[in-house]
């Protein structure tokens, strides 16, 4: 009876060890299931990475000698200047009492004119453009005319430009405009000259001594505009 114990002993302990070599065996199987999933799924990640770094992309804006940036040039002149591009046909107009008067284009910044008049009623009139031919805004920042007002009881004198009217006999010379006056790069506007004969209220104010000459000029002044 004591021998059969020890073989049932030793059955028992051999079948342990069988049991645990198999749980080893089987752990050890795990182990390595484990690591190749492990290096697969590193190998994976690895690959999606560098396929994604694979593909750039740039985009340009640019080229050569491309921008031009334009001489600045500054010319305020009286239209009518030789060699202008595109060509000025016009210079100045007479509009009224052309057999009375004279009007002459005596440079690009200067007009000049004459005029007799003979009679109360008797009127001289004409226009002249003031062109912009450069590349900057310019602003008329006054108009200077010359004092009238020592005739203004058989004389008027005035000035039109941009739908304003700046009178020499009033007694002032220096006018700013008001709203401000712009002449844009590249426009033009008319400025007006009107000389009239008046009759007062008074016929003793009218000139009979003799003929009275009236010295009548007009400045127009420009600036840039910088803003």
């Amino acid at each position: 009876m004591v021998t059969k114990k020890k073989t049932s002993t030793r059955t028992a302990r051999s079948t342990k060890a069988s049991g645990f070599s198999r749980n080893m065996a089987y752990k050890s199987k795990k182990s390595k299931s484990q690591n190749i999933a492990i290096f697969a799924l590193a190998a994976t990640v690895l690959f999606m990475s560098v396929g994604f770094a694979a593909y750039a992309t740039t985009l340009n804006i640019g080229g050569t000698n491309n921008v031009t940036v334009k001489k600045a040039v500054w010319d305020i002149h009286w239209a009518g200047k030789s060699g202008a591009s595109p060509a000025e046909t016009g210079t100045v107009t007479e509009t009224k009492g052309a057999d009375l008067g004279e009007v002459t284009r005596a440079s690009d910044t200067s007009v000049t004119f004459t005029a007799t008049l003979q009679k109360p009623g008797d009127e001289y009139e004409f226009t002249v453009d003031a062109v912009n031919a450069g590349t900057f805004n310019a602003g008329l920042t006054s108009v200077v005319l010359s004092d009238a007002s020592a005739h203004a009881n058989y004389l008027t004198y005035t000035v039109n430009y941009d739908s304003q009217t700046f009178d020499g006999t009033s007694g002032t010379t220096s006018f700013t405009p008001s709203p401000a006056s712009t002449l844009a790069a590249g426009a033009q506007k008319t400025a007006t000259v009107n000389v009239k004969y008046i009759q007062p209220s008074n016929e003793n104010q009218l000139p009979k001594d003799g003929d009275v000459t009236v010295t009548l000029t007009a400045a127009f002044n420009y600036d840039q505009i910088t803003n």
